[in-house]
């Protein structure tokens, strides 16, 4: 969440990319003084670091499906063993 009217904001416009119009970085008010290319820089390593999340997050999906597989192979072994036995 931006507080107050007082951030600096870089604006990183694309043309070649079919999913992303354009990137914003908020800057800190205490920053160490970066160059341009030091900047660059700095995105590209953050942009990579969300890649990362990207490929976790998916992994984890996995992991739901394989929960809800072991579910509904588990009620229908239930479902099974009641057919066979009757309840008895």
């Amino acid at each position: 969440m931006i507080k107050g009217c007082q951030k600096e904001m870089i604006v990183m416009q694309t043309q070649d990319s079919a999913v992303f119009e354009s990137a914003y970085f908020i800057l800190r008010r205490q920053r160490a003084t970066a160059g341009k290319a030091d900047m660059l820089a700095e995105a590209n390593r953050i942009i990579g670091a969300g890649h990362a999340y990207v490929k976790r997050h998916c992994k984890k999906r996995a992991h739901v499906w394989a929960f809800l597989l072991g579910i509904a192979c588990g009620t229908a072994l239930f479902a099974l063993l009641m057919a066979i036995f009757g309840g008895y």
